[in-house]
């Protein structure tokens, strides 16, 4: 309920702007006719209804004015995930910590929120029965025109087929006025729009100002048939139509009826016609691009200019009080500077028991193990575990592990050891964004040691593109100097996001509308990859940049089977949490069983399993990593009579392949070889469409659990493939 409440209120935040803005707009337009007035609601409307918007530099709403952290709803359980491997059997410091109280709030809101929109379309419900039942009695007068003693007030009825009802005994020029008022309701849909302006209400009843927009939407709907019905007509008719209007403001039963219009607003409604003039012309004519103006800016979102982080705020981003927080951990790591030729591999995070420690593993093309000890190197570490313990809360222990494949080196640093070094609790520097940058200048850790547009990055990449561009002279066609120059290019893109925001500076600079700008958009279009909102390939590397709104990524859980068999749930649980690597986004998996035996208090599962990971951006969804591997599970009974992961050994690579899996086709306790089983493995092997389209299922049935409608797979090929 919560995942539906969220956007709504974002909804109804924006549509609050936009509701403000139209009323200052009516101020305006006091002079002129009520239609251009009435037709600035439809805006209001739009942004009720309507979760998604174009973009326009002319947009009146302000920057994300309905961002809403999804963290104030959702609070994972921490999990032990290091976005490279899965240190096993670890749990979180404090599981009890994961409930966010905001979560009972949120979902205590969201159940008054749905019991609201009950009690209205009940309200409208029961209202619009027991006016029909009132109607059942009218009389036929003419085309679909009834006349009934049982109402007081002139009135439209229907969505289909809209019908007039009139109180019995109006005669004369009143009942012409009056059938001229409501035929333009019917002309103009009208009998449409508000059913729809009522169910937005219902949807958005908790915002007050909604119910004033609908009340003054009402009001300039029926101002403005009241000024038709007087511009149709030669005479001036505006005594004899405000009296007829005088005579059926008999008493408003007040109440909301939503599928029907009465004649409510008498006393304005009178006072304007009697105010009427026709407008003069330059009066239309300002009027329409007023109006015209304020649907541009109000009907569209403005477009999110790329913004180059400082370090402070890039680090800032990921400041967590958990240090088995993976994701945010290894994205702090991301931005550490290391030494040249020493590069991130993976992250180890160990919170079973204090200390909670991370574990950095690093890999070095260097000869010698001594390159390490170097105080020089040894600074740069020092620098990057202090930053660390700022910014993960409960971390009490860094470790750098550095090796050449031949050797290794460990070094250690603590909490205690930091606070001393900086003179006070670290964590005391990672409040606000000013005070970190300070922070980091007292690290002598600047721009140019921090993983956006540094020193380092714009040297690499400034280096290999003029390699790039270097040759083949005579050609015109950029493809030809990539072509040319393979490895300087797929060096630029190894440096990824670094890169990309590096190459987005230049481009904010501008005047790089040359062979070096045409090399730079497409490495920027690469790396974003699904990112990349532009789809018009003809414009200039200059032009491309200027309609980049990078998108943002909508950040799915895990796939969690929904099924009721067991042995298939330890299976899933199993394979998600072994392929799971929030880097690459969620994971999706899909395993075909061919066996499970037990014997004494194991458990041994055989399966194949095609696992994907995929990355969701606005309504593009694309598939980052996937393979489909054999594997053998073995799970031993606890105590409590749950079955727990012991072992899981995959298929080896190359030859190995079916000597592995044979090899493992074994009971769980006595390893007897189970006779059959491993060629029914490989012969499936062979032919895996079986779970090629289970995978797709449980992916398409992940996303509509997850509330994800309209999306498409973009394929590597270029393919575009609807799944929502």
């Amino acid at each position: 309920m919560t995942d539906l409440f969220i956007p709504i209120l974002k909804m109804s935040i924006t549509a609050s702007y936009a509701a403000l803005a139209v009323m200052l707009v009516r101020v305006f337009l006091k002079k002129a006719p009520r239609v251009f007035s009435y037709a600035l609601w439809l805006v209001v409307l739009f942004r009720l209804i309507c979760p998604f918007s174009l973009e326009s530099s002319l947009s009146l709403i302000p920057s994300k004015p309905a961002s809403i952290p999804q963290e104030i709803v959702y609070s994972q359980t921490p999990a032990i995930n290091s976005g490279m491997e899965i240190i096993n059997n670890a749990s979180p410091v404090n599981p009890a910590a994961s409930a966010d109280p905001m979560i009972i709030v949120m979902d205590i809101t969201a159940i008054i929120w749905l019991v609201g929109i009950a009690v209205l379309l009940c309200y409208g419900a029961v209202s619009y029965f027991r006016l029909k039942h009132r109607l059942s009695v009218a009389t036929f007068v003419k085309d679909n025109i009834f006349e009934t003693d049982r109402i007081q007030t002139p009135f439209v009825l229907g969505l289909i087929k809209p019908r007039i009802y009139i109180p019995t005994g109006i005669t004369g020029d009143g009942l012409d006025y009056i059938l001229k008022h409501e035929q333009t309701h019917i002309k103009r849909y009208d009998y449409l729009i508000k059913p729809v302006a009522y169910l937005a209400l219902t949807l958005h009843w908790f915002n007050p100002l909604i119910w004033f927009c609908y009340f003054l939407m009402s009001k300039d709907m029926e101002m403005s048939c009241d000024e038709s019905v007087m511009r149709d007509t030669d005479e001036d008719v505006r005594g004899s139509y405000s009296t007829a209007l005088l005579t059926l403001s008999a008493k408003q039963s007040g109440l909301i009826i939503p599928l029907a219009f009465g004649e409510s607003n008498v006393k304005s409604r009178i006072k304007n016609i009697l105010n009427y003039k026709k407008p003069a012309f330059w009066v239309i004519i300002v009027a329409v691009v007023v109006v015209a103006l304020a649907l541009i800016g109000l009907v569209t979102n403005p477009k999110d200019k790329v913004k180059i982080l400082t370090p402070a705020e890039q680090f800032l981003k990921y400041k967590t009080e958990y240090v088995g927080d993976a994701s945010k951990v290894s994205n702090i790591i991301r931005l550490l500077n290391f030494p040249d030729k020493v590069n991130y591999d993976y992250l180890e995070l160990h919170t079973e028991s204090a200390p909670y420690a991370v574990t950095v593993n690093l890999k070095t093309d260097t000869e010698t193990r001594e390159y390490y000890a170097e105080l020089p190197h040894q600074a740069a570490f020092e620098k990057n575990a202090i930053i660390m313990f700022s910014l993960i809360g409960n971390v009490d222990s860094v470790d750098f592990k550095l090796t050449d494949d031949r050797n290794d080196y460990l070094m250690q640093y603590t909490r205690d050891w930091a606070n001393d070094h900086m003179g006070g609790d670290v964590r005391q520097f990672a409040q606000s964004q000013e005070e970190f940058a300070k922070f980091l200048g007292m690290l002598d850790y600047s721009s140019s040691d921090v993983g956006g547009a540094d020193n380092r990055i714009s040297a690499v990449v400034e280096k290999k593109l003029e390699i790039i561009v270097s040759s083949p002279k005579g050609s015109s066609n950029p493809q030809d100097y990539m072509d040319a120059h393979q490895d300087e290019y797929g060096d630029i893109l190894k440096e990824g996001e670094e890169a990309l925001y590096y190459m987005l500076a230049q481009f904010e600079k501008g005047g790089n509308d040359d062979l070096r700008g045409q090399i730079m958009m497409r490495l920027c279009k690469q790396i974003l990859g699904n990112r990349n909102n532009v789809t018009d390939e003809t414009l200039s590397p200059q032009e491309w940049f200027s309609s980049l709104s990078i998108r943002q990524e909508t950040k799915l859980p895990d796939f969690v089977y929904a099924g009721s068999n067991h042995i298939e749930k330890l299976v899933y649980d199993t394979e998600v949490m072994q392929h799971s690597d929030p880097r690459h986004g969620f994971t999706i998996a899909a395993p075909k069983i061919f066996g499970s035996y037990k014997e004494g208090n194991k458990l041994k599962v055989f399966v194949t399993t095609y696992s994907a990971t995929y990355r969701l951006y606005d309504k593009a969804l694309s598939e980052e990593t996937g393979g489909i591997i054999p594997a053998a599970i073995t799970y031993r009974k606890s105590d409590e009579g749950s079955y727990v992961l012991e072992e899981y050994k995959q298929a080896q690579d190359g030859s190995l392949f079916e000597k592995s899996i044979r090899q493992y086709c074994t009971m769980p306790v006595s390893g007897k070889n189970i006779p059959g089983l491993a060629d029914k493995i490989l012969n499936h092997y062979g032919n895996y469409n079986d779970i090629i389209t289970l995978q797709r299922e449980n992916l398409i049935q992940h996303l509509k659990a997850n509330n994800q409608e309209g999306v498409s797979l973009h394929s590597h090929s270029g393919e575009v493939i609807k799944l929502t």
